[in-house]
């Protein structure tokens, strides 16, 4: 029963300070905004970077499986000229 009491009269109490000391509370909040707007915009440029990075990564991922693709084909494509060679000669033979 005493707990909203007790509780108004925190707020009551929150709320005279608050306006006693208004300049001191509006300094605070100002600081306390000001730290957490260049801590956001630190974590932004931190975020770019690393998408940036990744995006790099993923670049030279798709590269090396496109070079591994081209040098598989052109594997492919000599075994089939020897093997051809080895029919002809097979043939002349």
């Amino acid at each position: 029963m005493a707990l909203p009491f007790i509780a108004g009269l925190a707020v009551g109490a929150g709320v005279v300070y608050a306006l006693k000391n208004s300049s001191s509370v509006k300094d605070k909040a100002k600081e306390i905004f000001g730290k957490s707007k260049d801590f956001a915009c630190t974590k932004v440029e931190q975020g770019k970077e690393v998408v940036a990075d990744v995006k790099d990564t993923v670049e030279a991922t798709k590269e090396c499986i496109k070079e591994k693709k081209e040098a598989r084909k052109l594997q492919e494509k000599v075994v089939e000229q020897i093997e051809k060679k080895d029919e002809e000669e097979c043939k002349a033979e």
